[in-house]
C-alpha cells in the first residue's frame, strides 16, 4: 500500500479541512441569503396592536398581543421581540405589529419579518469563512515547513 495514503501529512489534513469548511461555508451563506429574501420579500401592512401581557427572557421579551383581522375581528398572537439597540428600531414592543395580507396569522414586531433562522445561518457561515481561511492558512504554513530538511 502507498504510504502516502496510508498516513497523510498534516499539510493534507488540514487543506481537506479547509475544503470541507469551503463547502460549508458556501452551502450555508447560500441558504442564509435565500431565507433572508425570501423573509424580506413578503409585503406586510402594519396594524395597531394591544399588548395583553409580556414576559422578559434574557434576549428578548414574549409579548401577546391582539390586533384587528382583515374582517375587523380581533386575532391574538404571541410574538417574540428581541431587545435590539439600532436606530430605527424600537427597542420593545411599540404597539403596532406587521402582518402578512394573505395569511393574516403571520405576524411579526418589525418590518422585515422572520429573519432570525437567516440571521443565525449566516452568522453560523461566517464562523465556516472564519475556519477556512483559518485552516488553509495552517495548512499553508504547515507546508512551508514541511520543505526544510529534517
Amino acid at each position: 500500500m502507498d504510504s502516502a495514503l496510508s498516513d497523510p501529512s498534516p499539510a493534507a489534513v488540514l487543506g481537506v479541512v479547509c475544503a470541507v469548511c469551503a463547502v460549508v461555508t458556501a452551502v450555508l451563506a447560500t441558504v442564509g441569503f435565500r431565507w433572508l429574501a425570501a423573509a424580506r420579500g413578503v409585503q406586510r401592512v402594519r396594524v395597531p396592536a394591544r399588548q395583553l401581557s409580556s414576559s422578559y427572557v434574557g434576549p428578548g421579551t414574549f409579548v401577546d398581543v391582539e390586533y384587528p383581522g382583515p374582517d375587523g375581528r380581533p386575532l391574538r398572537t404571541q410574538l417574540f421581540v428581541w431587545l435590539v439597540r439600532a436606530p430605527g428600531v424600537p427597542y420593545t414592543f411599540d404597539g403596532t405589529v406587521w402582518v402578512d395580507p394573505r395569511n393574516p396569522a403571520d405576524v411579526t414586531p418589525r418590518r422585515q419579518g422572520r429573519t432570525t433562522r437567516a440571521t443565525l445561518t449566516l452568522i453560523v457561515a461566517a464562523i465556516a469563512l472564519a475556519a477556512t481561511v483559518g485552516t488553509g492558512f495552517a495548512a499553508l504554513v504547515v507546508r512551508f515547513g514541511e520543505t526544510f530538511p529534517g
